[in-house]
């Protein structure tokens, strides 16, 4: 019988299936959106190769498990830092605009989006989906009606002041600044109600 490293058999699973999925996360923000082969992650946790086919299928199913990780930990981080933001529209949008930006900065998130690129199914999986279309109602329950039409557009600003920092090392700070000033200015009535082509 194997052994194992848990009280359980069970435990014993969850822990190794974590221990490759962080090892994929780390090799793929290392190799800049990389993704390694199950073999490369089977190296980095120890493990034979055979045996991490047991925690995943592919190398798609690796981006998939990874994808599905990502939303709910975003939404998770952003409902608390949005809770200590207080009821006015513009500090939680503005508090919004920073956890996404640190999430595509400092966090996993644009390799991992890199990543998935080289699997286009992996944003089509149904549990990927599943986990997506879940995000509109609780971002809406977060933010309000109020940013209904402004934070689309700060998502796309987002990602671009995420790749200035990555790509031409601008300051995080600043660009965060930038990003926050233009999410308070976008609820100060004038992008809201006019509608585009006025």
């Amino acid at each position: 019988m194997p052994k194992i490293s848990e009280a359980t058999v069970a435990r014993h699973r969850a822990a190794q299936q974590r221990a490759v999925l962080d090892a994929a996360r780390k090799l793929i923000v290392d190799g800049g959106g990389k993704v390694p082969t199950l073999a490369e992650v089977a190296a980095d946790v120890g493990l034979a190769r055979s045996s991490v086919y047991l925690y995943v299928s592919s190398r798609e199913d690796m981006v998939v498990q990874l994808l599905r990780e990502t939303i709910p930990a975003w939404l998770d981080e952003l409902a608390g830092q949005i809770g200590r933001a207080g009821t006015d529209p513009a500090d939680r949008l503005a508090v919004y605009v920073r956890v996404t930006l640190d999430l595509f900065v400092e966090g996993s998130h644009g390799p991992l989006m890199t990543a998935a690129q080289a699997f286009p199914g992996a944003f089509a999986d149904e549990r990927v989906q599943q986990e997506h279309n879940g995000l509109e109602p609780a971002l809406h329950t977060l933010l309000g009606d109020a940013a209904s039409l402004s934070r689309p557009l700060l998502d796309a600003a987002i990602q671009r002041g995420a790749e200035l920092v990555a790509q031409s090392g601008a300051d995080v700070e600043a660009v965060a600044a930038v990003l926050q000033r233009m999410a308070r200015a976008s609820l100060a009535g004038d992008l809201e109600e006019s509608p585009v082509g006025d």
